[in-house]
This record gives structure tokens, sequence and C-alpha cells, in this order.
């Protein structure tokens, strides 16, 4: 019976323990479900809460980061464009067919001819810059259509990945369209050109120029003009060809001849008896009154051009007519211009121009042949200082043609860039730079040098 009892105390004490350990088990298992859906809960809340989070994150934040990165962008840049030497260079065979698949180690770059190291090459894949300017003074009104057209063919041509930046300028510069690869918005901004009167094409230079100094990589100026600037009045034809010296930019101007029509205009008024007033013509502002000089039939004395309308009287001409021209904007002086050797107040270069006298005595004529004569010499300087072309459409027939040829080459255009030497980075000089290729049998065109910035820029 002891037996019994002890056993039956052993069996309950067994049951007491085997009970206790359930129950335990059994609350840590309600405390780990418990815990799991609260988990569960927060879980399926956080993603959304990080959401709520990272909105408002970036709602609050993303200004001054944008700010921020964009000042550190113009900082990077700047450097970039200020120690870096870019040169665009086209290649091409004997056939002047242009040649696409060089490398950059057939490449070498010299200055003042001393061997550089290549820093930076880009092929001509590589997505393209173009800043697309249009003269739409009042001498384009007529023709306005046939050049919108031929510019929107000339957008079609280019690579898909180029961007363009639109810009017109007559009396004033006005930026079309920021730099896109849109078609569409290409062709609208293009068709939204306006004719106005006057051409500041110095100022509207230097816009295209301060546009694209701060991009990295391929970058091209291709701009249709007369080359005549009656309106300027802030940059001049000497800060423009110094800029074009130190950006590394390729400048491709298209050439249309104005001269025939402004010269019919001006024998009209003087037929008419009217005074002759180029201001008008050319949509200028005239900044001095027309002054009537003794002795008709004197030698035209221009003073010289100063930067800001029109502000140039010539005696009076043959005929008893008086001579006002928009003579200022900023060309040298002329036609004491060293871009003609032998040019004087009495001896003026051979007219290149229908219409054109080497008499001294036509007032006319001598000033309309100064006149374009340094439109043409202005247009040189840009595509030779730049390593681009110039093209001529003397008539907007050949408009088409001139932008399909600057596109074929913008798209076979390498660039390349390197460090100058340390003492000649900031010197104000200009330096020479020559290009070769080890590619036998083909031409190298770049840029024939650059000046650097001086010391205190």
């Amino acid at each position: 019976m002891r037996f019994s009892l002890k056993t039956a105390l052993a069996s309950v004490l067994v049951i007491l323990s085997l009970v206790s350990i359930v129950a335990a088990q059994a609350g840590r298992n309600r405390q780990v479900t418990s815990d799991q859906k609260k988990v569960e809960r927060a879980d399926t809340a956080a993603p959304a809460a990080t959401e709520q989070k990272n909105e408002k994150s970036e709602s609050q934040e993303t200004p001054i980061d944008n700010n921020q990165v964009a000042n550190q962008q113009d900082v990077e840049t700047v450097k970039v464009e200020t120690n870096l030497v870019t040169v665009p260079v086209i290649v091409s065979d004997r056939g002047d067919r242009y040649i696409s698949d060089l490398k950059q180690e057939e490449f070498t770059v010299f200055q003042d001819g001393v061997k550089q190291d290549i820093s930076f090459f880009e092929t001509v894949t590589a997505p393209f810059n173009v800043v697309l300017m249009l003269d739409t003074s009042a001498s384009t009104q007529e023709k306005l259509g046939q050049i919108q057209q031929a510019a929107i063919e000339f957008t079609e041509q280019l690579q898909k990945a180029d961007r363009v930046k639109v810009i017109s300028f007559d009396d004033e510069v006005r930026n079309l369209s920021d730099f896109t690869s849109d078609r569409a918005v290409l062709r609208a901004a293009i068709r939204d050109t306006r004719p106005g009167q006057g051409t500041k094409l110095y100022d509207a230079v230097r816009v295209a120029l301060n546009a694209l100094q701060r991009i990295k990589g391929r970058k091209a100026i291709v701009i249709f003009t007369d080359g005549v600037d009656s309106y300027s009045d802030r940059e001049t034809y000497e800060k423009n060809i110094r800029m074009i010296e130190e950006a590394g930019i390729i400048v491709y101007p298209i050439r249309y001849d104005t001269r025939e029509d402004v010269e019919r205009l001006v024998r009209q008024q003087q037929q008419s008896g009217q005074v002759i007033d180029l201001a008008t013509i050319l949509g200028g502002r005239r900044t001095t009154t027309p002054t009537t000089f003794p002795g008709g039939g004197q030698t035209p004395v221009p003073t010289g051009r100063t930067g800001g309308g029109i502000g140039t009287t010539f005696p009076r001409a043959p005929g008893g007519v008086v001579i006002t021209t928009s003579r200022t904007g900023g060309n040298k002086p002329y036609p004491n211009d060293p871009n003609y050797p032998g040019g004087s107040p009495t001896n003026y270069p051979p007219s290149n121009y229908p219409g054109g006298s080497t008499n001294p005595n036509d007032s006319i004529s001598a000033e309309l042949d100064m006149m374009y004569r340094t439109a043409d010499a202005y247009l040189r300087d840009l595509a030779d200082k730049s390593g681009g072309s110039l093209y001529r459409a003397d008539t907007l027939i050949n408009l088409p043609e001139a932008f399909a040829k600057i596109a074929a080459e913008l798209r076979t255009q390498y660039a390349l860039g390197y460090y100058p030497p340390r003492e000649a980075a900031r010197d104000g000089k200009y330096h020479k730079i020559k290009v070769t290729s080890t590619r036998k049998d083909v031409a190298v065109r770049a840029r024939p040098g650059y000046r650097a910035p001086g010391a205190d820029k």
C-alpha cells in the first residue's frame, strides 16, 4: 500500500510538471504569435511610411539639392573649359570623303611645336550640341519661309541624340529653344521666327558662345546671315573673334548676299532726291544727325565704328545728297582696316560686288563696298579661327545644300583636348595648334590655335 501511495504521489508530481511545461510553452507561443503580428503590421505599414517620408524629404530638399548640384556643375564645367584646350577635328581622304573610324591613338597634337598629351577624346558618334542662329533682319522678310524650311531640314539631318538650340536675331536676340533633340520642338521654334529691324549680329554671337561654353564635348555654331551688323550695342567684331579664339567652338557661317537688294534701295532713295539713309534701310538706329558738307563730290570720310547703333555721317555726295550710314557696332575703323591692305579714305580696295565702283566719288558704292567687305572678313574670321568653313548661299536656292554639307561634316567630326603647359595656361597669348594623324593619305583640319586667358581671368 505504501508502495502504491508513493507511486501515486510521484505520478501526481510528474503530471503537475508536465502541465506547467505545457502552460509555459503555450504562453511563449502566444507571445511569439503576438510579436509576429506586430512585426507583420509594422512591415505592412513600413513601405507606406517610408514612401511618405521620402516624398516629404524630396519635396523639402529637391530645390536645395538642385541649386547645389547646379552650382557644382557650373564650377566644374567652368573649370574644365578654362583649363582644357578643346580642338574640333575633321579628317578626310584624298577624294574629300570624311573619315569617321579613327581612334585616339591615331592623333597627335602639338602646341607651338611641342607634342601634347591628349586628355579628352570623343568620336564621331558622341552627341553634338549645336546653336543654330538665324538672321531675321528686315531683308529676310520675303524669304523667311524658305529659310525656315531649310533650317528644319538641317536639324533633321543631324544624329538623333544631337541637341540643338535655336536663336534668331534682328534688333533683338531671341532664344527660341533650349538645347533639345526633340525635332518637333525644334520645328516649332524655327517656325516661330519673325522678321525684325536691324541686325544685332555681334551680340547674338556672344549669346551663342556663352550658351556653349559651359558644355563639354562636341559643339558648334551654325549661323545664317549676310554678316552685316547694324545694331549691336554690347559686342564688337574684335570681342567676338577673341572669344572664338578662346572657346574651342567650331563655327560654320552661311553667308547670304544682300548687297544687291541694299544698293537697289539706296539708289531708289538717291533718284527720288531723298537723304540716303542706310540707317533706315538696314533698320538700325541713328545716333547723329545727317550733316551737309560744302563742296559736293568730296571723298566720303567715315568716322569709324565705336559700338552702338548708327553713327557715321558722310559728306555731300555727287548730286547734292547726304549719306548717313549704320557705321557702328564694333568693326575695326575702316577703310583703314588691316583686313584690307592699302585701304585708306582716298584709296578704296576694288569692289568684288556687282555695281561696286573704285571711284572714290561714288559714295554709295564705296560705302557698301566697305560694309560688305567687313561682313565677309568677319564671317571668314569666325570660320578660320574656329576651324570651321564658310559657305555661301548667294541665293536661297543654295541654302539647303549649304546646310546639308554642314550636317554631313558635323556627323563626322572628332573632338579632342589637352591641358597646356602650366606656364602657357594663363599667359594671355595666342598659341599655335597642329593636329596630325598616323593614318596615311588623309587631310586633317583643326583650329589653327587658341588664345589663353589672361592671369586676371
